[in-house]
């Protein structure tokens, strides 16, 4: 896999950037055709036509690889067929990216034979930022690596999201916790982005109760390789059930898993002592 791996992050790495070169055009043109699929969950010409793409450079190059993305999700490949799985989403962040908002991030990850996630990468076309991870071969921003963050619970940032069509009570929960120990939260309307930002350092965790693998298994990757704690999203063993997902450094994590350890069905306490 290791050969393997490297040639298919070099080639997630530019198939990224193809792709956030084309959402910034479309971006730039204004007048998206845009359709909704239900209360602020909008899909536009832009994710399509960027999807297709990324389906068909796949093919090219991995043709005995199965992709499975959030456009057209009805691909539901199975865990052992296929060489690997590619999970993608084109824009995470549609309504920022319809808003006019920078965060947005084409996102890309790879899921080996047994299910596990060994590659991810994240790229914000916005801040011409590519955070890029393989298993086992640590994670970079633009090519650089990037210190192991360590803040604690209270010295930085937590990144929550909420899940359209969801129930409110796991995000207030988690918010009012966290407010009580003196936390304090950031919303950055991708949980692709946010999950990027807590492997760079930038959010010191990570919450969301209700995630699709799309948006979830390329942060994983990189955090895991950043040195920090998640939640495995393929513990279930299904990329197409959503489920709530907990991430953070390894100052955090056991902090963090205080306030929402009891929302997280199937998972372990983190076995993390601070800083490596």
């Amino acid at each position: 896999m290791a050969v393997d791996g490297v040639e298919r992050r070099i080639f997630a790495e530019k198939l990224a950037i193809e792709a956030g070169r084309l959402a910034l055009s479309y971006q730039e043109q204004g007048d998206l055709k845009v359709r909704s699929k239900g209360v602020l969950d909008w899909v536009t010409e832009a994710d399509v036509e960027i999807e297709q793409l990324i389906r068909r450079r796949i093919s090219e190059s991995f043709p005995h690889d199965a992709v499975l993305g959030e456009e057209e999700g009805d691909d539901t490949p199975e865990i052992g067929e296929g060489a690997s799985i590619w999970v993608v989403d084109p824009i995470d962040g549609t309504t920022c990216f319809v808003s006019g908002l920078p965060s947005w991030c084409v996102s890309i990850a790879c899921v080996d034979r047994e299910g596990e996630p060994f590659l991810g990468v994240i790229y914000d076309p916005s801040r011409s930022e590519m955070f890029s991870a393989l298993a086992g071969h640590g994670f970079a921003i633009n090519d650089r690596d990037v210190p192991a963050p360590s803040k604690g619970i209270t010295d930085g940032l937590v990144g929550v999201g909420h899940p359209r069509n969801a129930p409110a009570e796991p995000t207030l929960t988690f918010l009012e916790r966290l407010f009580a120990v003196g936390g304090l939260s950031y919303n950055a309307g991708s949980a692709a982005l946010a999950l990027a930002y807590v492997a760079a350092g930038r959010l010191v965790g990570f919450f969301e109760s209700d995630l699709r693998a799309w948006d979830a298994l390329a942060g994983e990757v990189l955090i895991r390789e950043s040195g920090g704690w998640s939640t495995s999203f393929m513990r279930d063993g299904s990329l197409m059930t959503s489920k709530p997902v907990l991430a953070a450094n390894r100052a955090s994590a056991s902090a963090l898993w205080d306030l929402a350890g009891d929302m997280l069905e199937g998972c372990s306490r983190p076995n993390v002592h601070g800083p490596m």
